[in-house]
């Protein structure tokens, strides 16, 4: 017998089934359709509407920023002229790109350095993002610094890079990039997706990656031929001249000194200045050795053709050695590579001329003087590469008012070797040479040497532009001086005059 009371309960309870099932949220997974009952009538567009058909969302204002002029050293302010504009326009342009509203008016005029605290200071009182960027010149490179201050708060981001100046647009945009990012990925500086990279790895640029061991081709190409001569010499100093022996030997040395500098540029980040710095080592200690075995040891050596050989192969190991020593105190520019190069060669000008002065007989040929003003000017200017910030233009400057000087001294005092010179004669006349070559080097350098900074006061804009140079007086102008006004008639005043402040 059927208990009507038994099947009340089991209704009852299929009935909340049906409803908890009609009240699931829509991304459950849906019933069967043998189990959904088919509508009656489609639902009109108006009873549910699509997605598409509601009303957007209204888009986030955009961050205000306002990008302060590139702050340059007083002193580089002429040189860093060009690259600050560019860079000025190129960073609003970035910062449009990220979403970012630039404040035109808010810029400052001057390129003047902010202090961090102030800089932090007006950042906290304000709304705006700040971005601060200067630079300074650093040879044939450009040491940027990009400092992000977001508005209402109290730290600041910073972001300083050393790069060539071909490459300042391409990592200023990364760099202003990166700061951007690590900005909106909250307050430690973790991008959004949860990224564990270090910073070393995170901050990268992906837009472009500085290459490595530019200086690649340099180096090979240098440690080929050296491997090469050092294959000669080993023949030499062994008093064979048999062509059996030279021709593996030679490929060997050519061979080791490729497959070791291929090894160094994969191991070590070696860049052109770098390569062409060790090429110096390489080469100026060797002729060292040979020159000054010639001239000083081989009258007394049983075989002076062997061991010639043998002290060049000596003087290039110990110049390479000091070469990768001086490599380890930091990056060499290309400036210091230059005058590494300069200072054996004027050294062995030098060198010669001091050893002719010493014998007072220009027809022999000096060369123990020759060896020893290569090795030592190469030391002192490899030495004086690793702590100076030259550039290659300023080296070549100086090297050519060294030779024209050198030259036009000669010429002016070759009177004096005419015919059958005394030995007073000859000594004079290569004083003269001497002090000319000095003389040209040194009006080179004072011509073409960097402004010296003057110290001023914040207050007092004009003074930031003031500058201690060879032409701070002003220079002679010769054309349109002035302007004649006779009623309407105007007439241009042609004539000498001085431009600039007489002391």
């Amino acid at each position: 017998m059927i208990d009507p009371w038994h099947l009340r309960g089991r209704a009852g309870a299929l009935a909340l089934a049906l409803a908890l099932a009609a009240a699931a949220p829509a991304s459950a997974e849906p019933a069967p359709a043998a189990a959904q009952p088919a509508p009656a009538e489609p639902p009109s567009p108006a009873a549910s509407p699509s997605p598409a058909a509601l009303p957007p969302s209204p888009a986030p204002p955009a961050r205000r920023a306002v990008v302060l002029p590139t702050a340059v050293a007083p002193d580089a302010a002429e040189r860093a002229a060009p690259l600050a504009s560019a860079l000025d326009a190129l960073l609003a342009d970035t910062a449009q790109d990220l979403g970012l509203s630039v404040d035109l008016a808010g810029r400052a005029a001057a390129r003047v350095r902010v202090e961090e605290a102030e800089l932090a200071s007006r950042a906290r009182a304000g709304d705006r993002l700040i971005i601060a960027p200067s630079l300074e010149l650093r040879g044939d490179d450009v040491e940027l610094r990009l400092a992000l201050a977001p508005g209402g708060a109290s730290s600041l981001r910073v972001r300083v890079e050393r790069v060539a100046r071909g490459e300042l647009a391409v990592r200023a945009a990364v760099m202003l990039r990166d700061l951007v990012a690590e900005l909106d990925g909250g307050a430690g500086g973790r991008p959004r997706g949860g990224e564990d990279a270090p910073c070393a790895e995170r901050c990268r640029g992906r837009l472009a990656t500085p290459a490595r061991s530019a200086g690649k081709a340099t180096l090979v190409a240098n440690a080929t031929l050296y491997g090469g001569l050092v294959g000669y010499a080993i023949q030499r100093s062994s008093g064979s001249d048999d062509p059996r022996l030279l021709y593996p030997l030679l490929a060997v040395g050519a061979g080791i000194g490729l497959g070791g500098a291929i090894i160094i540029a994969e191991e070590w980040d070696v860049g052109v200045a770098d390569a062409w710095f060790l090429a110096s080592g390489t080469w100026w200690p060797t002729m060292a050795g040979h020159l000054i075995y010639s001239g000083r040891f081989a009258d007394y050596a049983h075989d002076p053709g062997q061991e010639r050989w043998a002290a060049g192969l000596i003087g290039g190991a110990a110049g390479v050695s000091l070469a990768a020593l001086g490599l380890t105190l930091g990056g060499m520019s290309e400036g210091g590579a230059l005058m590494a190069h300069s200072g054996g060669g004027l050294g062995l000008v030098l060198g010669g001329l001091c050893e002719w002065a010493a014998e007072g007989d220009v027809m022999e040929t000096p060369r123990a003087g020759m060896g020893y003003g290569a090795a030592l000017g190469w030391l002192a200017a490899a030495a004086a590469a690793t702590q100076l910030d030259v550039t290659a233009s300023q080296v070549l400057a100086i090297d050519v008012g060294a030779l024209l000087g050198g030259l036009g001294a000669a010429a002016l005092a070759s009177p004096l070797v005419f015919g059958s010179p005394t030995q007073a004669q000859q000594r004079a006349w290569v004083g003269a040479s001497a002090a000319g070559l000095l003389l040209g080097a040194g009006v080179a350098g004072y011509v073409t040497r960097p402004s010296a900074a003057v110290v001023s006061v914040p207050a007092a804009p004009a003074a930031r532009g003031a500058r201690s140079s060879w032409n701070r007086y002003g220079l002679p102008v010769v054309g349109v001086i002035g302007e004649s006004v006779v009623g309407r008639r105007r007439a241009p005043a042609l004539g000498l005059g001085w431009h600039g402040a007489i002391p």
